[in-house]
């Protein structure tokens, strides 16, 4: 291991303790199962119902939920301090670069940003020569502001992209003005809108993508499938207990495991149905889209070969563990 990696490992060690408050209590005879998160959002919603009502023990798995930007999962899958990430824009950006690892479970198909702006900005248009927050670069809050500027004829060289982080800390920077427009999800897109900004496009309407799910490495796959199988199908019984039990779902969006601030009374309701419209039960997209998405990210990344869905792509855990949980 080269020394890189080895300092690399041992700060993921100290990010695991500083997350302690994720983690499920230590129950005895589990394999430990560590999933990285990007966000206390619906979309990561489904690993913290899972663990809380006991799927992920019911499988012999003890979760513990890491929250970690986007681009540091790729780099802990790669240097095997995580089992899986929910990163799976980013996931599908770097396999394309080279990084062999897969998306293996798809909770949406409907990326849940919306592009808000300062009031003073009235279209995509006018966002020319503007600041634009995003989560990093080559995450899906990138490529989703990039196909709305397209598809308003609007040059994305002609806009500086800021790298800043999650919805919840670029919004905070769109308020204090550092930035001109941000893309941001539940529930910072309805609480901006409540506080005047301006809500300039859905990114749900402009392009498809796999937003939330699981992206592990080959390794784990081909050395590891049971672990792939049970922490697919815990995560898919959450979403499925979601979706089909209304009043859990609501009392879970405002009990403490998501960052809905001081507003998850008031957008209880919003945020459940937003959620519960974008999931899906079989956590497979079709070749279709994965080909779009492999599109999308060549343009940017520019593979020296011709990248195919199987290379970026393996959804035969979630077909079979969709069909037996029908």
């Amino acid at each position: 291991m080269n020394r890189i990696a080895a300092l690399f490992l041992v700060s993921l060690v100290f990010i695991s303790a500083a997350a302690k408050t994720f983690s499920a209590d230590r129950p005895g005879k589990l394999a430990p199962l560590r999933i990285a998160i990007v966000s206390r959002s619906t979309l990561d919603m489904p690993y913290f119902v899972a663990r809380e009502r006991g799927f992920f023990r019911e499988e012999g798995l003890e979760a513990e939920l890491i929250l970690m930007k986007a681009i540091q999962t790729i780099q802990a899958l790669v240097a095997g301090g995580i089992d899986f990430g929910t990163a799976t824009g980013t996931g599908v950006s770097a396999a394309v670069n080279g990084a062999d690892v897969r998306v293996v479970l798809a909770l949406t198909d409907k990326p849940s940003f919306d592009m808000v702006a300062v009031p003073a900005i009235k279209s995509v248009q006018q966002l020319r020569g503007k600041k634009i927050g995003i989560s990093a670069i080559g995450s899906l809050t990138e490529i989703l502001a990039r196909q709305i500027l397209i598809a308003n004829q609007v040059p994305p060289d002609q806009v500086t992209f800021l790298p800043l982080g999650t919805s919840d800390v670029t919004y905070v920077a769109l308020k204090a003005g550092v930035i001109d427009a941000t893309m941001v999800q539940i529930p910072q897109n309805f609480l901006a809108q409540d506080e005047g900004f301006r809500k300039l496009a859905s990114g749900a309407d402009v392009y498809r993508a796999v937003q939330g799910g699981l992206t592990t490495t080959k390794a784990t796959i081909s050395e590891r499938p049971e672990l792939v199988t049970k922490t697919i199908r815990a995560t898919l019984r959450a979403v499925r207990l979601i979706a089909n039990d209304k009043k859990y779902g609501l009392e879970f969006i405002k009990g403490p495991y998501l960052d809905l601030g001081k507003q998850r009374e008031r957008f209880a309701e919003r945020v459940y149905d937003a959620a519960v419209q974008g999931y899906l039960l079989s956590g497979v997209v079709d070749e279709k889209l994965q080909r779009e998405m492999i599109t999308v990210a060549a343009q940017r990344v520019k593979p020296q070969q011709p990248v195919t869905p199987e290379r970026i792509f393996d959804f035969s855990f979630a077909h079979r563990v969709s069909e037996a949980l029908r």
